[in-house]
């Protein structure tokens, strides 16, 4: 089995995904691409991706549409070692890796991935993952949000579906993960609002042709009312240890004032809503009336 014979399962779902406004297309280095043995294979400066015709043809027809599918790809980093990758990724892959996210082990996954979809989607980054914002704000959130060539925006979650430990990857972890990141994307495209996220894509990495093989037996256990409209790419890449190992890191937590402490402007509206400013401003006129009087007695 040379894995570009793939199958692909569709879901439908009733709620329409919103064109945005026309943007300009991705900017990114020179990558080529061929076309044989069944598959497209894109060479690229970072990176080796290969995906069936079939499942190309899929990713890109679904990327817009109003269904649910789950397509499968293959990558292979060039560099031997994420430090020697990095410099050659496209500018949105290298923003996403410089800028700071919310916390956790995801900046080469993300990074990764934004690589991916610009070279099989031609996809520009339009938010970062700090740039989404939400109302209410607690709650699942997006990791970063692409246009494609034809102006619709979507959003992009990153997640890694691997053995844990000394426990093999099965069909009822993978199935829980799938679950657990389907709704976290129903709820943050309710709740985004700097940008209409009613598509996303879910990118799952994982390190082996039988994970790849589990996530899709797996994607057939999840409800439609979880796969909705988001669009499951699973890629598999084995060369890359970092992208399986890496550490998070805390957020990095914002300055907060000191409890009580009031700015000027805060002390202005206080004085100005003082119950006995007007007795004061009295006071001040006698006061000044006072000292001009003594004045002029003192000239005379």
């Amino acid at each position: 089995d040379d894995g570009c014979t793939m199958t692909s399962t569709t879901k439908k779902q009733n709620s329409t995904c919103e064109p945005a406004s026309a943007r300009e297309p991705a900017v990114t280095s020179a990558a080529a691409s061929l076309d044989a043995f069944g598959c497209t294979f894109i060479l690229a400066p970072a990176m080796s991706v290969r995906i069936s015709a079939e499942d190309a043809l899929l990713l890109s027809a679904f990327a817009v549409a109003d269904l649910s599918i789950l397509v499968e790809s293959e990558c292979q980093v060039r560099g031997g070692d994420w430090q020697a990758v990095v410099p050659k990724l496209g500018p949105d892959a290298r923003r996403v890796h410089a800028e700071e996210n919310a916390g956790g082990a995801s900046v080469i996954s993300e990074a990764l991935s934004m690589e991916v979809l610009c070279r099989l989607l031609g996809a520009r980054l339009v938010c970062t993952e700090l740039e989404l914002r939400y109302f209410p704000a607690a709650g699942p959130i997006t990791d970063y949000a692409i246009a494609l060539r034809g102006g619709d925006v979507l959003g992009v979650s990153v997640t890694r579906a691997f053995s844990f430990g000394e426990a093999a990857l099965s069909v009822p972890h993978a199935a829980a993960l799938l679950s657990k990141k389907l709704a976290g994307i129903l709820h943050s495209s309710r709740t985004c609002f700097n940008q209409n996220l009613s598509k996303q894509i879910l990118h799952v990495w994982c390190d082996g042709a039988a994970d790849v093989a589990l996530l899709r037996l797996a994607f057939g256990l999840v409800g439609p009312e979880l796969s909705a409209s988001t669009l499951v790419l699973v890629t598999r890449c084995e060369n890359l240890p970092e992208l399986f190992t890496e550490k998070g890191k805390a957020p990095r937590k914002r300055a907060r004032p000191l409890k009580g402490l009031k700015d000027e402007a805060h002390l202005a509206a206080l004085a100005e809503s003082c119950p006995l400013r007007p007795q004061q401003r009295r006071t001040t006129a006698v006061d000044t009336a006072l000292r001009a009087g003594s004045r002029l007695r003192g000239k005379n």
